[in-house]
């Protein structure tokens, strides 16, 4: 079963899902490691710290107020000094060091100098100096490289993966969710139960895979179906026979009567055997360079219905590699059903077109349903479910054509209008 409209293939999902996720992963490891691994502030959080600083100042006054200043320093886990006039120096560690110690460097001290505010590097930590008119403050700040240690790194790490992995679990589980439904169908068809329908709305392979197993599942039970029919009808139709030929003999019915019976059996019997045969046979068939038009004015000549029959042959011979006797049974078969179902004129064309040999078999009979179409080359598929001697059959005729034909590597269509007549058309390699 083919989709129409796009069609974007279960493996390209798959391997698109993969990258994806792929990508997102280590984006997340790069982004942890980079923000971890870098010895210096990031931009924003030198930025966010530069402006927590002027926040506290203003917050704790100039001079600072001591109490209020220790319980800020105690809460956000940093340092303070300010130094000013004696009586008015402060610290909230004595380990703080002192604005003398850190102009000790002549580089710092340049710097000092120029701007009224700087970060410097004394002995390996980092510490803010702000200047203001009524003092200096010396802070020690919020160390946000310290927020991510190792075991955050690794807690951050964890969280990203698992989200990215839950997050691809939730799309491979819908991706791949009709394949449950698909075993349990399969199950369902190995243990006989083929009324079955599975939803088809997907467009990949999986929802062709559907679609298949739907068809399958249909062709199965129609099958068997028929098969079943046909047990019935065999039963019947070799009832009659052999009881008018018990009655015959009984009362005396004349040889011609009683060999009328045992034809029509022997009939029957031949029809099934084809069929069976007809795997295996119609493979390997012995073909030969053969004139279509002539095989098929031989065929119309069999049939005492000429007048019924309107065949012209083309003045040009038309060449085909077929195994002979098999394509005359495809000829009759059609011709048959041709005399079978319709009262009127059927009438044969052939003719070459292009690199085709094409062959039409079109009567103004009763035609075949829509819905029987779909089926009217499965074995023991009957269009006519009526048992009449003159239209009865097996329903093995048009499936024995097919067979042949496609052993020819050819096409066999039937197109049909109910109540208005069929054509029969097929296509053969022309020589």
């Amino acid at each position: 079963m083919k989709f129409k409209g796009p069609h974007l293939s279960i493996f390209i999902k798959l391997i698109l899902i993969v990258f994806i996720f792929g990508v997102l992963l280590n984006i997340c490891v790069l982004f942890v490691f980079r923000i971890t691994s870098d010895n210096k502030p990031r931009k924003f959080l030198r930025d966010f710290s530069r402006r927590m600083e002027r926040s506290l100042i203003y917050e704790v006054g100039i001079p600072p107020n001591k109490e209020k200043a220790q319980q800020i320093c105690n809460d956000l886990e940093i340092e303070m000094r300010f130094e000013s006039s004696p009586g008015n120096n402060w610290t909230s560690n004595d380990d703080m060091p002192t604005l003398s110690e850190i102009l000790s460097d002549p580089e710092i001290r340049r710097r000092y100098d120029e701007d009224e505010s700087i970060i410097v590097k004394f002995k390996g930590d980092p510490y803010s100096v702000i200047r203001f008119p009524q003092g200096v403050f010396i802070i020690k700040p919020f160390d946000a490289q310290g927020f991510f240690k190792p075991e955050r790194v690794i807690i951050l790490l964890i969280i990203f993966i698992s989200v990215i992995i839950v997050l691809l679990y939730f799309l491979l589980r819908s991706l791949f969710k009709p394949l449950k439904d698909l075993s349990h169908a399969v199950e369902n068809i190995g243990e006989g139960n083929y009324n079955l329908m599975l939803p088809v709305n997907r467009k990949d392979e999986l929802g062709e895979l559907a679609g298949s197993i739907n068809e399958m599942s249909r062709k199965i039970n129609s099958s068997i179906k028929s098969k079943e029919q046909l047990l019935i009808d065999v039963s019947h139709e070799l009832r009659s026979p052999l009881t008018r030929i018990k009655l015959g003999l009984e009362v005396g019915s004349s040889k011609e009567k009683i060999e009328e019976d045992v034809l029509e059996m022997e009939r029957m019997i031949t029809g099934l055997l084809e069929n069976y045969r007809a795997d295996s046979g119609f493979s390997n068939i012995s073909v030969v360079n053969a004139d279509l038009a002539e095989l098929m004015e031989e065929t119309v000549m069999e049939y005492h219905e000429q007048n019924r029959l309107k065949f012209s042959k083309p003045s040009d011979k038309i060449y085909s590699n077929v195994d002979m006797d098999k394509m005359q049974v495809v000829f009759r078969n059609l011709i048959d059903n041709a005399l079978k179902y319709s009262d009127g004129e059927i009438f044969i064309n052939i003719a070459k077109q292009n690199n085709q040999v094409v062959i039409s078999f079109a009567d103004s009979g009763s035609g075949i349903s829509e819905d029987d179409l779909k089926n009217i080359f499965e074995p023991f598929y009957r269009a006519d479910r009526s048992r009449s001697r003159l239209t009865g059959g097996f329903g093995l005729g048009l499936s024995i054509c097919k067979k042949i034909i496609d052993a020819h590597k050819g096409t066999i269509t039937i197109n049909s209008t109910s109540g208005k007549g069929s054509e029969v058309q097929i296509k053969l390699p022309a020589v």
